[in-house]
């Protein structure tokens, strides 16, 4: 059973965005390694440098549609680490099986315990650096303390990946908070991510920089909708064949941020 998500990263460090349009498929000889992707690398491997006396546990926190998960299976990628994305449905069990499982043990044993001595065994003979995403779903499941367990019973790096009030939420597990090496803010998309975007998605279509850069400021740095935004351009300027996709003739046609419309009567009033 496996329980990975798809893994984003293709083989060759290209970027695909899973669950964003246009993000099902790797375009060949592109990559994006966007400003979450660098951060998130460099995060795993503070933690990968220290000695196994020093606490080992990293993470990679901040607001949906960031990038983050692109950027841990990046990291996992670019490290050999083995990569878990918990869902909302997990309990204990579930992750042991889960991390079990991507690290290759088949017969797994009857009962969690002696699952998660099979994971501490295996990590002993082949150790690899472990990357969490969706760590919420798992601080709201009370697992905490697994992950605890497996750090400190292995000599490896473990980093988790969460919403922006993950450390917060982390504070309440003292013993765990404190092996926590580093903890890094995910950052808005810049306008270099934001090019770098309309480059690896918009392949029909020339897309200037002004219109991709206003996508950006509308969108306040999602990656998320940046990306829909640029696609939906794309498709529109193929269709149109302007001289220049430029921000002049985008015209004020909405952008797509995720704000409510507000609705408006015969009239004009709101």
């Amino acid at each position: 059973m496996n329980h990975n998500r798809e893994n984003p990263i293709e083989a060759g460090g290209g970027l695909i965005l899973p669950g964003l349009p246009g993000g099902s498929e790797p375009v060949e000889g592109r990559q994006a390694p966007l400003t979450n992707m660098g951060l998130a690398l460099g995060t795993l491997m503070e933690c990968m440098a220290v000695g196994q006396e020093s606490p080992r546990l990293g993470l990679l926190y901040g607001y949906s549609g960031y990038g983050k998960s692109v950027g841990a299976a990046f990291a996992a990628a670019r490290t050999n680490a083995t990569y878990v994305c918990a869902k909302s449905v997990w309990t204990q069990r579930t992750l042991l099986e889960a991390i079990a499982s991507s690290l290759g043990i088949s017969k797994l044993a009857r009962t969690a315990p002696k699952i998660l001595e099979q994971i501490i065994e295996q990590l002993a003979i082949f150790p690899r650096p472990l990357v969490i995403d969706e760590m919420d779903f798992l601080v709201k499941r009370q697992a905490v303390e697994i992950i605890r367990d497996i750090h400190d019973a292995t000599s490896i790096a473990i980093m988790m990946i969460g919403e922006e009030d993950l450390p917060a939420k982390l504070k309440e597990w003292e013993r765990f908070d404190n092996r926590i090496l580093v903890a890094n803010a995910a950052q808005p998309a810049s306008d270099e991510d934001t090019l770098k975007l309309r480059d690896h998605y918009c392949l029909r279509a020339r897309i200037a920089d002004d219109l991709a850069l206003r996508f950006n400021q509308a969108c306040r740095g999602c990656t998320r909708r940046i990306v829909t935004n640029l696609i939906e351009a794309d498709s529109l300027a193929y269709a149109e064949r302007p001289a220049t996709a430029d921000l002049a003739w985008w015209n004020g046609r909405p952008i797509k941020t995720g704000d409510l419309q507000i609705r408006r009567i015969q009239g004009g009033r709101a």
